[in-house]
């Protein structure tokens, strides 16, 4: 079975509607038959959803003819280490924000789960913004003037875009401070990525990233994995700032990338058969 579709808007458009209508699959009452709270309920009913579209992922990035781009080939060896652990300063700091908080009360198996769809999330975001997404307009764009940047900025802005989807009118400065940090890592990510060859590396620091700030959710049983809390500017602009470093260093990998490495990766993309 061949994917014929060349065009990267239209692949955007088919990916993302495919993504988010899995997300909206009514899984919650097959889940609910079984004694849970409602915070395992939750991040099962995630983590369920999340494991199908890494499945879907990995099917479209093979049929697509973008394995290499993607960071999943194994013929691509993992060059320039050091880059997959400029992300990890975020894990540091969300971990530093939980000294002083009392964590006594969370039982294992919920910090279990809460790390498993944790973990899942950043594999789905990267697979998909990353492994498909960029992969698809560096493909068609590459070759062009600021065609690198077209296909970073591209995905990162739908990534940040996408979380508009947590918009709420009580809460508008924190809504708009995560679309603006989730496009400044997805820029740092997608730089990262074509320097590193490797993106399970990203997903994972990803995934950890997601973890540490989703901690204190289970020390509120009503509260959900993943939800924006509530900020005023001041606090919004901070998290804008903590972020910024790594937007800063991913315009700076940016230029160091090299067009014929890009070129190479579409070529061995087209000629490599995957199993």
């Amino acid at each position: 079975m061949k994917i014929a579709i060349k065009n990267p808007f239209v692949i955007t458009a088919i990916t993302l509607l495919l993504f988010l209508g899995i997300l909206k699959l009514p899984l919650d009452t097959l889940i609910d038959n079984f004694d849970l709270s409602s915070q395992q309920s939750s991040n099962s009913n995630k983590l369920v959803k999340n494991l199908v579209i890494l499945i879907l992922a990995l099917f479209v990035i093979k049929k697509l003819k973008i394995v290499e781009l993607s960071g999943l080939s194994q013929q691509m060896k993992l060059q320039n280490k050091f880059l997959i652990l400029i992300p990890f300063y975020l894990v540091i700091i969300g971990v530093f924000s939980l000294l002083g908080t009392d964590l006594s009360s969370i039982s294992t198996i919920d910090f279990i789960l809460l790390s498993l769809t944790m973990l899942s999330v950043g594999f789905v975001e990267e697979f998909i913004f990353r492994g498909i997404l960029q992969s698809v307009f560096l493909k068609k764009y590459a070759h062009r003037k600021n065609g690198i940047l077209i296909g970073i900025f591209l995905p990162a802005a739908l990534f940040g875009a996408l979380h508009l989807l947590n918009l709420k009118m009580s809460n508008i400065p924190a809504s708009i401070g995560q679309v603006v940090y989730a496009f400044f890592i997805g820029v740092a990510f997608g730089a990262i990525l074509l320097k590193t060859n490797k993106v399970i590396p990203l997903a994972i620091i990803h995934g950890l990233i997601n973890t540490v700030f989703s901690i204190n959710t289970l020390l509120n049983d009503s509260a959900v994995a993943g939800e924006i809390e509530q900020q005023d500017i001041g606090q919004a602009i901070g998290s804008m700032l903590v972020v910024l470093p790594l937007f800063i260093v991913g315009l700076c990998i940016i230029r160091k990338i090299n067009i014929g490495s890009i070129q190479e990766k579409i070529v061995l993309s087209s000629k490599i058969k995957h199993l």
